[in-house]
């Protein structure tokens, strides 16, 4: 169990230096603290406006969230996969809403909010997608999970070195996060804010 989420954390890890490379990691523990087994703590490097997010942007955001799940999967088996996904799937999901609501994802749906639409869709009232709308966010998260699963499964050599020192050391703080990912050419941005205009 503990190797299982100690692949559940590098999955999410290493997905945030790849595709999230503007972002510093600042811990990744795999030490229980109280309903958390284990938790990624990334944030932008510099001061950024993130209210206009692209398509692609939000994508990799997801693979982030995503990845703990895909460590599972790839490294433990399907069978293997655990509910420790919660906060990271309550994330994802709330992106593939904004996503379909938005038309990124296709169709936007002719009876868009329609409340008999829910049932389908878990939204409510006027938020509902419409079913084709359900079914864009889903083929969305199956292309993400599929992407994320194949950029671990390629990098499998570093997920496995990020997880043996997991289970030697518990946790990584900032420095010997960045300096472990140094060693593989996945280096970390500086810190830098941006200056008044």
């Amino acid at each position: 169990a503990k190797r299982r989420l100690a692949y559940h954390e590098a999955g999410n890890a290493l997905a945030v230096r790849l595709f999230m490379p503007h972002h510093r990691i600042a811990r990744i523990t795999i030490i229980r603290q109280g309903q958390a087994f284990g938790h990624v703590s990334h944030y932008p490097a510099q001061d950024t406006y993130q209210g206009m997010q692209t398509l692609r942007k939000m994508e990799d955001r997801m693979k982030a969230a995503v990845a703990g799940k895909a460590g599972e999967i790839e490294f433990c088996g399907l069978s293997e996969q655990t509910l420790f996904v919660g906060g990271d799937f309550s994330t994802i999901r709330s992106m593939l809403w904004q996503m379909a609501m938005a038309g990124l994802l296709g169709p936007l749906g002719g009876a868009l909010g329609r409340p008999q639409d829910a049932m389908f869709t878990g939204g409510t009232g006027t938020s509902a997608p419409s079913p084709e709308m359900a079914r864009a966010m889903e083929e969305e998260f199956q292309k993400i999970l599929k992407e994320t699963r194949k950029a671990l499964r390629d990098n499998s050599h570093i997920m496995n070195a990020l997880v043996e020192r997991l289970m030697a050391k518990g946790e990584m703080l900032a420095d010997e996060v960045r300096a472990f990912f140094d060693e593989y050419g996945l280096h970390t941005p500086d810190p830098k804010l941006m200056e008044d205009n």
